[in-house]
């Protein structure tokens, strides 16, 4: 399909490049890799403007749904946390009042037919209270290293020599394009 030049042709290609991106995978969907639909240079400065226009439509038309899905996101927060909260209080309701009942008949299990209640002897644990404090004997050594990738630039930068288990990559060039409601 030939790309299409003016803002009425746009309706099609969009037709096909949905229909192409329907086929991608789902790793693809979201990112900027686009499906293989025919790409021809723009013919003059009044297409390019064309394209702008259009750039800026839908560069604004995701702000908005992004923004809209962010704020049901956190209608369902809200939503979820009062429930959670609701919940919980009622479980732990429940748990104490099997305790209680529990602790009250002096048995080490009880088989019900909707559960089974067990008392569990406390093990003893360490808690650490001032780690600072603890003798070094009874610590264990640990050693970490990480590459120091702003050191291995600057000796590159300073002795031009590559450092061994590296690789020096340049990122391609980019062209950036700035529509009126980038800033929004």
């Amino acid at each position: 399909m030939e790309v299409p030049h003016s803002v009425e042709d746009f309706g099609q290609y969009y037709e096909a490049m949905d229909e192409a991106l329907d086929k991608l995978e789902e790793e693809v969907i979201g990112s900027h890799d686009q499906p293989d639909v025919d790409l021809l240079p723009i013919a003059g400065e009044s297409n390019a403007e064309d394209h702008l226009q259009w750039l800026n439509h839908h560069r604004s038309e995701l702000w908005r749904v992004l923004c809209h899905s962010e704020l049901e996101t956190d209608k369902i927060e809200a939503w979820r946390i009062q429930q959670d909260q609701l919940i919980c209080r009622r479980i732990a309701w429940h748990e104490r009042c099997l305790e209680a009942w529990f602790k009250s008949t002096g048995a080490k299990s009880a088989s019900l037919i909707n559960g089974k209640l067990k008392n569990i002897k406390g093990r003893q644990r360490v808690e650490i209270v001032d780690a600072d404090a603890i003798p070094a004997e009874y610590k264990n050594e640990t050693i970490t290293y990480s590459p120091d990738k702003k050191r291995i630039l600057a000796a590159l930068k300073e002795s031009g020599e590559i450092v061994e288990g590296t690789e020096v990559v340049v990122g391609e060039d980019k062209i950036k394009i700035d529509t009126p409601d980038d800033a929004v």
